[in-house]
């Protein structure tokens, strides 16, 4: 067994409050790899990038995810990054998880992260660096996913229901992604 539904994405494109709101939906457990790596090192991901840089916080989040996949059940949010080496990808895709891509425009994630100093990855010029990532990485996210869910304007509640909809109908053999 592996993780019901992966939810994949940039930075406030809502995994965690999605992931949140499925997994008390579906009744079952819920996890943030994000969450994880600050409670196994005990130090913000910020710190962790200050402090020991990207590459020390890439080899937490590596053993982290390798570990959230082997859980049974649960419902996974993954931080921003944590699908994009080959080696997260591959063992994202052997889960046999249901992978949703929440996708967010540019206009939409700014009201919601802000671009404040907590975002290590987008010091300097906040809008240029987030919108860099995504160039970077909305590949990597829409080659993962079996289902992509667009989030801009939609509550919490649309958004998970959108995703248990097309979660039960892969079920069925309907996927629509």
């Amino acid at each position: 067994m592996a993780p019901r539904i992966v939810l994949i994405g940039p930075m406030g494109s809502g995994k965690s409050t999605v992931g949140e709101a499925l997994a008390e939906k579906l009744a079952a457990p819920f996890r943030d790899t994000d969450q994880m790596i600050v409670d196994q090192s005990g130090r913000e991901i910020s710190d962790i990038f200050i402090e020991s840089g990207e590459d020390e916080f890439r080899a937490l989040e590596k053993i982290i995810l390798r570990t959230a996949l082997l859980e049974d059940e649960t419902f996974l949010s993954l931080g921003g990054g944590a699908c994009l080496s080959l080696d997260a990808q591959s063992a994202l895709r052997a889960s046999g998880a249901f992978i949703v891509y929440l996708k967010i425009s540019l206009s939409q994630v700014s009201s919601r992260v802000g671009f404040n100093q907590g975002r290590p990855l987008l010091m300097g010029n906040p809008r240029a660096q987030w919108q860099n990532l995504m160039n970077e990485r909305a590949p990597i996210y829409e080659g993962l996913a079996h289902y992509i869910c667009e989030v801009d304007n939609k509550s919490v509640d649309e958004i998970s229901s959108e995703i248990e909809i097309a979660y039960e109908l892969r079920g069925k053999g309907e996927s629509n992604g």
